[in-house]
């Protein structure tokens, strides 16, 4: 009966989906039973009755957010995304102003009435004219436009991703304060074994009270290091909540997070990471701008080429307007050096602007991709390394001496220094299984693959 109840406070969750199990249990017992008092089944079944709701409550209540969860909604809710979207709705209603075709006028003309003249000349005229830019320079125009909103795109992407990373990030520091804080629970329970070990010595004249001091400061520091724990996992959890955009009223301490993270495994070299290099979406964006300032170049060598106006008459020369009338005529740009090629100097010098930034996000993308790869093999060497050796040896090593001391063959000294060797390559593999996860993704934002999920 002990082993159900404590499965079933210990393990809330798997009761929650698997209670018929644990009900059938229960009934079994009771029905087996005969030996128990009534009282004190009764008192085991209101216990039990407890546990089943607070079991039922908390399941109800808890809210599991994975990480791809948080990218989601992150994504969702990220202003300068959101910003950026607005900007490309915009860039692509841009044509419509852009189009090169100007209101038509209309106007009305009248001439030759005067009354005082025996045979005066009579003429009405209504008249609608239409400008429009030669078409060849709206059609570079148009391209220019079109690039412009192929750059935003991809600069969406490229925003996309690096909030990808900031949140996953933010989740991985996350899963490492709560493991960390189990890492602290184990070195106050070790610091306690120690106490116990030098108090029983203590008490038996085998140890003296210097031995002892240093051992209520172990544990004093196994208690600072708790608090410290949990201070980084209060700010691992809002510093998240920011960047997912949540509202305050939902930042709830009922919100759980995965216990354990996946990463698929990959063999990453480093000519594989820089081989991705011109298909990052910031470079694309640079790119299309570029395409864009080309034909923005283009389209102001070609405002050399005249504009064209059409007029369309319907005339009255006193007898009802029944004659038509047309005209056609042609706007040159007599003043070339002044607007035109202003502009074709503009658009050169936005050529070379863009040019630099495109030099500049290429190597700081190289950089960047140099960086995540090294630290990778660095952290997944150091991680192979732990697990073959080190951990197992540090462990041994703390038990050992846990048990030579308590036998009297070493001293306090030796047993500390052990305890901290196992401290620190716990600590350290923890450290290291952290920069592990995160540089898969910084990986991830350049080979555009869900490597941790």
């Amino acid at each position: 009966m002990s082993a159900i109840l404590t499965r079933i406070i210990g393990n809330r969750h798997e009761f929650y989906y698997r209670n018929e199990i644990v009900i059938k249990q229960i009934i079994t017992v009771f029905c087996y039973n005969k030996h128990m008092k009534p009282i004190a089944m009764i008192y085991l079944l209101r216990i039990i009755l407890l546990a089943l709701l607070i079991g039922c409550l908390y399941s109800a209540t808890a809210q599991v957010l994975t990480i791809q969860d948080a990218v989601d909604q992150s994504i969702l809710n990220n202003a300068q995304i959101n910003q950026m979207r607005s900007q490309l709705k915009q860039k692509n209603e841009a044509w419509r102003m852009q189009s090169g075709i100007s209101s038509p006028e209309f106007s009305y003309m009248k001439e030759g009435m005067n009354g005082k003249t025996a045979d005066p000349f009579q003429e009405q005229r209504l008249t609608v004219s239409q400008t429009v830019d030669f078409p060849l320079t709206t059609s570079y125009r148009m391209k220019a436009i079109r690039e412009e909103g192929k750059a935003m795109e991809f600069a969406i992407k490229a925003e996309e991703r690096a909030v990808k990373v900031g949140v996953k990030t933010s989740y991985i520091e996350v899963l490492y304060a709560l493991h960390l804080q189990k890492l602290c629970d184990q070195q106050l329970k070790l610091a306690t074994e120690l106490y116990n070990a030098v108090y029983t010595q203590f008490e038996t004249g085998m140890g003296n009270g210097m031995d002892l001091t240093k051992a209520e400061l172990q544990v004093a520091e196994a208690n600072n290091d708790i608090d410290d724990a949990r201070r980084q996992l209060h700010l691992a959890r809002y510093g998240l909540f920011n960047l997912m955009g949540l509202l305050p009223e939902n930042q709830k301490y009922t919100i759980q997070f995965m216990d354990t993270l996946r990463s698929t495994d990959m063999d990453i070299s480093q000519i594989q990471a820089l081989a991705v290099l011109t298909d990052q979406p910031l470079y694309k964006s640079s790119s299309s701008e570029l395409n864009a300032s080309n034909y923005f170049l283009k389209e102001a060598k070609s405002n050399i080429l005249p504009d064209i106006r059409f007029n369309l008459y319907k005339q009255d020369y006193g007898t009802g307007y029944n004659f038509n009338g047309f005209e056609v005529g042609l706007s040159f740009p007599i003043w070339y050096p002044l607007e035109q090629k202003g502009r074709i100097n503009t658009t050169l010098a936005r050529q070379d602007e863009i040019r630099w930034k495109q030099q500049e996000i290429k190597l700081d993308m190289k950089k960047q991709i140099e960086h995540a790869w090294h630290s990778y093999e660095v952290s997944r060497s150091t991680i192979k390394r732990y697990d073959e050796t080190i951990r197992s040896k540090a462990e041994k090593l703390q038990t050992l001496t846990l048990t030579a001391y308590r036998l009297g063959e070493v001293d306090l000294l030796n047993l500390i220094s052990a305890q901290q060797i196992y401290l620190n390559s716990q600590q350290r593999y923890l450290s290291s299984l952290r920069d592990f996860y995160i540089q898969l993704v910084e990986l991830e934002k350049f080979l555009d693959k869900d490597l941790v999920y």
